[in-house]
């Protein structure tokens, strides 16, 4: 058995959880905070048996968007007038994932 947990961006949240709710995959959704543009995120806490782990996967890969935003300036507004503060597109979206071995798993 592995635990699969795909970090997703809030915007993909809805659409990767329809996917996993559809093709009767449970999961656990952790809300949190990270990334270079610091934007909200989620994770999802999946088990799944060894044959189904690439299924799994693919249905998030499927569900989630890549898309490029505006990096914005960490400087107060005041200060940015007296610094030079370029503005930068980053690329966001997609799932981060790691898929863990599971010696042990117990529902009661």
């Amino acid at each position: 058995m592995k635990l699969i947990l795909a970090i997703v961006s809030e915007v993909d949240k809805n659409k990767v959880n329809l996917a996993l709710i559809e093709n009767g995959v449970p999961a656990t959704i952790i809300y949190s905070t990270g990334g270079f543009l610091n934007r909200g995120t989620v994770t999802f806490m999946i088990g799944a048996e060894d044959d189904k782990l690439d299924e799994v996967i693919d249905l998030i890969k499927k569900n989630v968007s890549e898309r490029k935003e505006v990096s914005k300036s960490t400087l107060p507004p005041a200060l940015q007038s007296l610094f030079f503060v370029s503005k930068q597109k980053i690329e966001q979206g997609g799932a981060v994932i790691f898929v863990l071995d599971i010696e042990n798993f117990l529902k009661v």
